[in-house]
């Protein structure tokens, strides 16, 4: 998969543009704050539905402007396959298509545009709080898996609805009878869709593994185990294994024990004011020869091992779904080391599309990939580029 053309109009501080872009290896040279993230993130924004930094709807807007549009053509095998644009107003109005036709939820994005983005937030999957690994779980799962999106969409809402009603039991709004029942109720669904949450993320771990290890030694040319292990909060998940998983009777004995889970600790939850089970709590361990990263790792380890990480959510989806995603790199090179940076350019570009954001030429000083196409930011506007991209 790789994008093969951008129109851009409004959209931050980018000059209105077309832009063609080559299969391989798209360089987007220029100092900071002259658009190189913006442009990248213009370019992700259909992937997700949102912009990947957290930023607002209405501050993608150009400051004199009313409204944005971007269109993007998208290839597969070499042919366009579709066309995927997007466009935001200030009345907070927005709206999605492919191939013309409106996307009504933005869950039907998923998979559409695959990308893999990486930029100094990345170590945020070690270093970070277990929301990082979870989402990261949850994110590569739902792109090979349209039922796990769905299930997870409905655990989501379930709890925000089971957390609601508990508040206001304990803040005396509601009666306390029909609360329960509506509690009891809420947990059964609930514990439907952990069922497929939870086994998709013991399945996920599982395609990872193989993955993250081989792009880990290849990374740093050595042989150490990295190891990711699936660590959810409900007892009757633990020690439950793939093959476990894939017994089609599972499940719904799984649902069962998580609903009975669920209801014995209601009344500790009425008392508390919130849920204090289910998978929003899970997190994945990430040990490098039996250390665990988040406590002990370097920084060059943390960082190494995000990447591996990263890199094989793509390998996964290639191994699932046949698609290879497009990859962006934002800035990430001048925090890895000559050897380990050039590992990485060549590693991502002999498989996939690549854009590059970066403010230091050095970063890909002697680097001459096959169709390399160079563009220099210049406040906002891209510019094609010479060898060295700065002059």
């Amino acid at each position: 998969m790789h994008i093969r053309s951008a129109t851009l109009a409004g959209y931050r501080n980018l000059t209105d543009a077309d832009l063609d872009f080559s299969p391989r290896v798209n360089l987007v040279l220029g100092r900071n704050g002259e658009g190189k993230t913006n442009l990248l993130e213009a370019l992700n924004y259909f992937a997700l539905g949102r912009s990947h930094r957290g930023s607002r709807n209405e501050d993608l807007i150009a400051f004199d402007g009313d409204d944005l549009h971007v269109r993007l053509e998208v290839c597969r095998n070499g042919e366009i396959s579709f066309t995927c644009e997007y466009g935001l107003n200030r009345r907070g109005e927005s709206r999605l298509r492919i191939d013309g036709e409106a996307v009504v939820r933005r869950t039907d994005l998923v998979g559409r545009l695959a990308t893999v983005f990486f930029n100094p937030e990345t170590t945020q999957l070690v270093r970070g709080g277990p929301r990082y690994r979870r989402q990261y779980l949850d994110l590569g799962r739902s792109e090979i898996d349209p039922v796990y999106l769905q299930d997870l969409s409905a655990f989501q809402r379930a709890l925000r609805q089971k957390g609601t009603l508990l508040r206001d039991l304990r803040r005396g709004v509601l009666e306390p009878g029909e609360t329960r029942r509506e509690l009891v109720a809420w947990n059964r669904e609930l514990a439907r869709a952990s069922a497929t949450v939870c086994l998709g993320r013991v399945r996920e771990t599982a395609l990872l593994n193989g993955f993250v290890q081989a792009n880990h030694n290849a990374l740093l040319d050595n042989d150490l185990e990295l190891i990711l292990v699936y660590r959810p909060r409900l007892e009757c998940l633990q020690g439950v294994t793939e093959e476990k998983a894939g017994n089609p009777d599972f499940p719904g004995q799984l649902e069962r024990e998580i609903a009975q889970e669920l209801d014995y600790i209601v009344e500790q939850e009425i008392r508390r004011g919130r849920p204090l089970a289910g998978p929003q709590f899970d997190d994945l361990e990430i040990g490098l020869d039996g250390v665990d990263l988040r406590q002990f790792g370097s920084q060059g380890e943390t960082r190494t091992a995000a990447i591996a990480m990263t890199l094989a959510r793509s390998d996964v989806l290639f191994a699932t779904q046949k698609v290879r995603p497009v990859i962006f790199f934002d800035d990430i090179f001048s925090e890895l080391d000559r050897e380990r940076a050039r590992r990485l350019q060549e590693m991502a570009a002999s498989l996939h599309q690549v854009f590059i954001a970066t403010a230091r030429p050095e970063d890909v000083e002697g680097w001459e990939p096959r169709d390399m196409r160079r563009w220099r930011m210049e406040s906002g506007r891209a510019v094609p580029a010479t060898v060295d991209g700065m002059t």
